[in-house]
């Protein structure tokens, strides 16, 4: 949106064509009251220099839902509102057959009920009104842009737990937005890039004014501690996790697993080999790490399919470039964990998968942290189900949009059944005590466990230790040798160097507060490895201003 009259539809252009990975099955614009869509970004490329306008949309679509016909944006019956979504609807069908007698569906995309369930609310509430009581009632994630013809207003949603991202930034001239942020830089947009927030919704008005509003919880104002006993515990958290991998699942054949041997990726691919034809996991990691090793016993044991990637020191360090750009992010634990599911990701894009679950948000709901234990017996179980709700409610930005990125720029669309909200609910209502035994428990998850066991998964693998996922893949190391070989080590840090690290944001649990109740050189990144991370990125053009902010 031009905040001085000038045509956007040229930048408009530039952006999806920075975002085809995002979005190989079709392309759509909205600009001067018109929709245009195509099924390729080549084929629009003439149509961006011809039109003009002030404020545009564009959109580029994966096809998942809805084949071949769904290219968006979608216009409401009454032609008042232009949306775009970015996302699953899970209970889109039971929506649709509601909406069907007063309403024209052009798709059968789950996108498109939005616009329709939006347009019935606005007849009885102004548009933020319209956004609660829409968002309120989508079961599954999304971003979401919307365009009120009738104020010329723009608003951008996102989910409660913040499972899809939209930043969007102000420029000289034109305030603009996207799934990620390097699409803001190829317009020239310099930080800050900002995110909208989990449950918030952004109204950016025809000048270019901006109100930030919230519209969900992302998670239940009151919680109430309901099952008390390991029985019912169990049981609510089975019913409700057999649930949300039935709605991610539904009419595929054939789906990924982002698998590293652990308990949360295990019971994932154990459930979904249950419901799918075909469940193939995928795992990475340097060669003779302690993950590959786990990951083969397992499937074999399990009957999963696996398929692994094997790195080696050199090509780990080729990788390291192109994870920093997909991720936007040169942090160290961040590049350390993005690294096997990075290799993980590109062997199943090989293979042509176009769905791949995750077993993210296990950890913080049900207690799985090594330091869990210990903050019970030092601050108390209260306090300890504080610090589970933060890390749960910080995961939009320490897990969720790094994953994003790295499966979308493969064409996969990621899909995590942990963070769905009926599973929030139920183990938000366990007695933590049930999952948490104490100072000496180094296992936790009990409920997650049991849960496990009552699939058929062996005790022994419900309850394995795992190492965290840069250390079992054995990119912590690999990546320090790399700095070290590279010549960077403590020597060649200079003080200022450590002062400035010192106020970086900590990301991730473990960096923020967990390394206090363990061995802080497991948790900590070493100066010399940051700086080495640094240092690549600074090569890459769009990291530059991104240096000087952090």
């Amino acid at each position: 949106m031009s905040k001085s009259g000038k045509n956007v539809v040229p930048l408009v252009g530039s952006m999806l064509s920075c975002m085809v990975n995002r979005g190989p099955d079709g392309v759509g614009l909205f600009a001067n009251g018109h929709i245009v869509k195509s099924n390729s970004i080549a084929t629009m490329q003439s149509l961006f220099q011809k039109v003009s306008a002030k404020s545009a949309l564009g959109h580029t679509r994966l096809a998942i839902v809805g084949g071949t016909c769904g290219a968006q944006p979608f216009r409401s019956c009454d032609g008042r509102l232009i949306l775009e979504h970015n996302g699953e609807i899970y209970n889109y069908k039971k929506i649709r057959k509601r909406l069907e007698k007063n309403h024209k569906f052009t798709t059968t995309t789950d996108s498109e009920v939005i616009v329709h369930i939006l347009e019935d609310y606005l007849q009885q509430n102004s548009l933020l009104g319209a956004i609660k009581r829409t968002v309120a009632e989508l079961d599954g994630v999304y971003a979401l842009a919307i365009q009120d013809t009738q104020t010329g207003e723009t608003v951008l949603v996102r989910d409660r737990i913040g499972v899809r991202q939209l930043y969007y930034a102000e420029g000289k001239d034109i305030v603009a937005f996207a799934s990620e942020r390097k699409v803001l830089w190829k317009i020239g947009i310099e930080e800050p890039t900002r995110r909208i927030m989990p449950g918030s919704a952004i109204f950016i008005s025809p000048d270019g004014r901006l109100q930030t509003f919230q519209v969900a919880d992302p998670i239940p104002p009151k919680v109430r501690i309901v099952y008390k006993t390991m029985t019912t515990a169990v049981e609510a958290y089975k019913k409700a996790l057999i649930g949300a991998m039935e709605k991610r699942t539904q009419d595929f054949k054939e789906i990924g697993i982002i698998f590293s041997g652990g308990i949360d990726s295990v019971l994932i691919a154990y459930i979904a080999a249950m419901i799918v034809p075909r469940v193939v996991c995928y795992t990475c990691g340097v060669k003779g790490s302690s993950d590959i090793a786990s990951s083969r016993q397992i499937a074999e044991r399990l009957g999963l399919e696996l398929k692994v990637a094997e790195l080696d020191h050199d090509s780990v360090e080729r990788m390291i470039p192109e994870v920093i750009n997909v991720i936007e992010d040169a942090n160290a634990g961040q590049v350390e964990v993005a690294l096997p599911v990075y290799g993980a990701v590109r062997l199943a894009h090989q293979d042509g998968v176009k769905v791949m679950l995750t077993g993210q948000g296990a950890d913080e709901l049900f207690g799985g942290y090594s330091w869990y234990a210990k903050v019970a017996e030092k601050e108390g179980y209260r306090n300890l189900r504080k610090h589970m709700i933060e890390d749960l409610l910080l995961l939009y930005k320490e897990t969720l949009e790094r994953e994003d990125k790295i499966t979308m720029t493969h064409s996969i669309e990621l899909r995590e059944p942990f963070l769905d909200p009926e599973v929030i609910r139920v183990a938000l209502g366990i007695d933590l005590r049930l999952n948490v035994k104490g100072g000496r428990d180094t296992f936790g998850k009990h409920v997650h466990r049991r849960v496990a066991q009552s699939f058929g998964i062996p005790k022994d693998i419900a309850y394995r230790v795992k190492e965290a996922a840069q250390h079992g893949s054995g990119m912590h190391n690999v990546i320090d040798a790399i700095a070290i070989k590279r010549g960077f080590d403590d020597a060649v840090i200079p003080t200022s160097y450590r002062d400035a690290l010192r106020l970086r944001e900590r990301i991730g649990s473990s960096q923020r507060y967990g390394y206090l109740f363990g061995d802080e050189k497991i948790w900590t990144s070493e100066p010399h490895v940051q700086m080495y991370l640094d240092g690549i990125s600074k090569k890459m053009s769009q990291f530059e201003i991104m240096a000087k902010v952090k």
